[in-house]
C-alpha cells in the first residue's frame, strides 16, 4: 500500500492553498510542491517535518502541470535533495528561462478583438511569484502510460490534457486513488487554458476537446478517493466528472445561442459572459471563451469569418 499524505501549502492566488502530496514508500515522493514564496516554503518544511521527514530525503518530485502554484518550489527540491523532477515533455518548455507566457498568445489576443487597453490590463496584472525554471539535468520527461514504482506500489501516470496541454494524474490501482492535479476541483471547474498548439505554435491547442475526452475517460475509472491539487477530497469522481461535463454542455449551448442573436468576436462574447473581470482575469475568460469556440467550430455548429485578422463568429447557415 502506497502511504500518501497531504500537506497544505499556502499560494498568493485567488483559488487559494495548494495540496502537495508526499508518498512515503521509497523512493520517497513529493507530487506539486507548491510555489516559490518564504510562506510557502516554511509550511513545506513544516509539513514535512511533521511526517519525519527532511528535506533532503526527497528523492522524486512530481509534477502535474506547469502552473507556478504547482511546480515552484521544483527547482529548490532539485538543488536541494537532488531530487529527479519528473514532468510531462509538453510542460517541459514552459519550465526554461526562454518561454514567455504571453508572447506566444498575442496572436490569440489579436484574433479575439481583445482591446489594446486590456491586453495592458492583462500584462499590468504581474504574477507575484517568479516564474518557475527548472533545472535542465534534474528532469525527467513522461509522456502517459508510465508506472512510478514503490516500495509497496506503483503509480500509472495518466496524460489528461485539458487545464494544459501537458497535464496529468497519477493513480493507485491498488488503493484507487487519483491525485488529479488541477484536472478536478470539487467547488470549480478548472479553466481550459488557452495555449499554443505543439508543434504547430501557431494554432490554439483544442482544450475543451481534450479536457471533455479526458473527463469521460475519468468518468470511466475505478476511483475510491479523488485527491485534487486544490480543496477538499472528492469522494464521488464519477458523479463530478458528469456534473463537469453538464457544465460544459451548458456553456456550449449558451454561447451557440448568443451567436444566434448576433455574430460576435470571442472578446465580446467574453464580455457577456464576465462583464466586470479585470487583469489576469481577463485572460482566463478569453481561454474559457476560446476554448467553447473552438470547440463549435470544430462539431459543426457555428461558422467563422474573419475580418481583419479577427474572428467572427456566428450561427451556422
Amino acid at each position: 500500500m502506497l502511504d500518501i499524505n497531504k500537506i497544505v501549502i499556502p499560494t498568493p492566488y485567488p483559488v487559494g492553498p495548494v495540496n502537495a502530496y508526499l508518498i512515503k514508500n521509497q523512493p520517497l515522493t513529493l507530487i506539486d510542491p507548491g510555489p516559490e514564496t518564504a510562506d510557502a516554503l516554511s509550511s513545506l518544511q513544516e509539513g514535512l517535518s511533521s511526517l519525519g521527514v527532511a528535506v533532503k530525503d526527497i528523492e522524486r518530485v512530481v509534477l502535474t502541470h506547469n502552473h507556478s502554484d504547482h511546480s515552484g518550489l521544483a527547482a529548490w527540491l532539485a538543488e536541494q535533495a537532488q531530487a529527479r523532477v519528473f514532468i510531462h515533455k509538453l510542460e517541459m518548455r514552459k519550465l526554461t528561462f526562454e518561454y514567455s507566457y504571453y508572447q506566444e498568445r498575442y496572436p490569440f489576443f489579436f484574433e479575439s478583438g481583445l482591446p489594446d487597453s486590456e491586453l495592458k490590463d492583462i500584462l499590468d496584472d504581474t504574477d507575484p511569484v517568479a516564474k518557475p525554471v527548472l533545472p535542465e539535468p534534474f528532469i525527467e520527461a513522461v509522456t502517459g502510460g508510465e508506472e512510478l514504482h514503490f516500495d509497496g506500489g506503483s503509480l500509472q501516470v495518466l496524460h489528461l490534457p485539458g487545464h494544459t496541454s501537458g497535464h496529468i494524474c497519477l493513480y493507485n490501482p491498488v488503493g484507487r486513488e487519483l491525485l488529479a492535479g488541477d484536472f478536478m476541483l470539487k467547488h470549480i471547474t478548472p479553466n481550459p487554458v488557452m495555449e499554443a498548439d505543439y508543434p504547430d505554435f501557431s494554432k490554439r491547442s483544442p482544450a475543451l476537446r481534450q479536457f471533455l475526452d479526458s473527463l469521460k475517460k475519468i468518468a470511466e475509472m475505478d476511483v475510491r478517493i479523488n485527491l485534487p491539487g486544490h480543496g477538499e477530497n472528492i469522494d464521488d469522481n464519477r458523479a463530478l466528472a458528469e456534473k463537469s461535463l453538464q457544465h460544459h454542455a451548458r456553456r456550449l449551448a449558451a454561447i451557440q445561442n448568443m451567436l444566434e442573436e448576433k455574430s460576435m468576436n470571442a472578446y465580446q462574447v467574453m464580455r457577456l459572459l464576465y462583464p466586470k473581470i479585470k487583469g489576469f482575469q481577463i485572460f482566463l475568460g478569453i481561454s474559457e471563451v476560446f476554448a467553447h469556440l473552438d470547440y463549435l467550430l470544430g462539431t459543426g455548429r457555428i461558422t467563422r469569418e474573419e475580418h481583419k485578422g479577427i474572428g467572427i463568429y456566428y450561427k451556422k447557415a
